[in-house]
């Protein structure tokens, strides 16, 4: 089983990037909040992998933390829920606000994701609302666990602010390993904006 990879970009494109490590390049698929969050062609990465068994290949998929990795697995749990299923519904929101959606069942922001319908999104909300409570409070509670932000040092003041000004979650993903964890939130917010208007 391969659990993690650490080293460098060799491709990177659309869901994919090719990570070399050790004269061997692993294909890994991530989702696009992941894909912007990480450096360019050349620069190191490391990441959480699930591999993907199938009787015809073996997949890897990647991912920055700890939360989004359990995440997922919990989703690919639910009958109907495949891999690039739960990859797209990754793509939706942080993993914790993913897992308030699940918690409050609306059912109408899993059903954003491609290849989730209604049907589909209900099943996941029914089997997964208690269970994931158990699994993150296995790490944690959710304000406690999130290991995305603390990872990057950004408040939670700072991705507020952002969000109230308009901006997506992929592209605040985007901006945050940028950001000066010395400097206040007021600075920090105006650090971010300058390299989002980029």
């Amino acid at each position: 089983m391969i659990a993690s990879l650490s080293g460098t970009i060799q491709y990177k494109k659309d869901h994919t990037i090719i990570v070399a490590v050790g004269g061997v390049g692993y294909m890994v698929l991530v989702n696009s909040i992941t894909l912007s969050s990480l450096g360019g062609v050349g620069d190191e990465v490391s990441l959480i992998t699930y591999l993907d068994v199938k009787e015809d290949s073996l997949t890897l998929f990647g991912f920055l933390d700890m939360m989004s990795y359990e995440l997922f697995k919990q989703l690919i749990s639910v009958n109907g829920v495949g891999c690039k299923s739960a990859l797209s519904i990754l793509d939706l929101d942080r993993p914790e606000a993913l897992i308030h959606s699940i918690q409050q069942e609306r059912v109408n922001v899993l059903n954003q994701a491609s290849g989730i319908g209604k049907k589909t999104a209900e099943r996941i909300i029914l089997e997964l609302r208690d269970k994931l409570g158990v699994a993150i409070s296995q790490m944690g509670s959710i304000d406690d666990a999130v290991v995305d932000r603390q990872e990057y040092h950004i408040t939670q003041d700072v991705w507020d602010a952002l969000e109230s000004l308009g901006y997506k979650s992929i592209q605040i993903q985007r901006v945050i390993p940028q950001l000066d964890a010395s400097l206040e939130v007021s600075e920090q917010i105006r650090m971010a904006l300058k390299l989002l208007q980029k």
